[in-house]
């Protein structure tokens, strides 16, 4: 998208493109967020091995 296309945008087509940018970076970042979390917790248990992972019950 270059700089002429978008200087042809009216104002609501501009908060509408907006929005929808808006909406793709949010879903990207819960995605890697959740992906992140998911190697954090494999790197949590590797280097507890002798610990029970904090989602297992406690055997007590």
């Amino acid at each position: 998208m270059d700089r002429e296309y978008l200087d042809t945008l009216s104002i609501d087509e501009l908060w509408a493109l907006h929005t929808e940018v808006d909406q793709i970076l949010a879903a990207r970042l819960l995605a890697e967020k959740r992906e992140l979390e998911k190697r954090l917790d494999q790197l949590g248990q590797g280097a507890n091995s002798n610990e029970p992972a904090k989602n297992t019950p406690s055997k007590h």
